[in-house]
């Protein structure tokens, strides 16, 4: 999904750095550019040589995180799916992917979420290209599943996949609302719901 030459770039991967860490002390709203330009030590022309603004650049940050957590679960899946032993069995991995969900922390979903409420077209193309991927890797992982007895054949993979992003996409946005313990949801909850739903 992403470019891997902006990417492997070390100002680039510089750039990211210095970003997520002015978003964890400031927040999404709060940070701007200049802030990232003194705090980097590089010039505005040498940001602006790979984006556009700061929300742009906070999509592409959410998109190396939405990739490198997706390789993470595929590599976890492939393990679970080959280790026998494990006292959860296969759909222990679901709930480590939904528990990532509930950090309202999380870099990925601070910017996620402030970036829903921006009306910038690159932002809205980032945001899409997202969607896409991360329910072409559910379907895929749905289908290994399938391929190794793990989940029933019956299981249409894609909606399945849908289902899981809206759970997903809604954690996170449940998870910055609630305000007190008990209207949180746990990820156990959802867990049970959709091994039900996949048995």
């Amino acid at each position: 999904m992403t470019n891997s030459s902006i990417y492997n770039n070390p100002s680039f991967q510089h750039i990211l750095t210095i970003t997520e860490a002015i978003i964890l002390e400031k927040g999404c709203r709060n940070t701007t550019l200049k802030d990232i330009i003194e705090r980097s030590g590089l010039s505005k022309g040498a940001i602006y040589h790979y984006v556009d603004s700061k929300d742009e650049l906070f999509g592409l940050i959410l998109k190396s995180k939405i990739e490198e957590m997706n390789e993470k679960f595929h590599m976890t899946i492939t393990r679970s799916i080959k280790d026998e032993s494990l006292n959860q069995g296969h759909f222990g991995v679901v709930s480590q992917f939904f528990h990532s969900r509930q950090n309202t922390n999380d870099i990925g979903n601070l910017i996620f979420i402030y970036l829903l409420s921006q009306d910038n077209e690159k932002v809205k193309k980032i945001l899409n290209d997202i969607f896409r991927y991360s329910k072409e890797t559910g379907t895929q992982w749905i289908k290994m599943g399938q391929a190794n007895g793990v989940i029933p054949e019956n299981i249409d993979a894609e909606k399945m996949a849908t289902l899981m992003m809206t759970f997903s996409y809604g954690l996170r946005v449940t998870q910055i609302l609630t305000t007190t313990e008990e209207d949180k949801i746990e990820s156990n909850d959802i867990f049970k719901m959709i091994i039900k739903t996949l048995i």
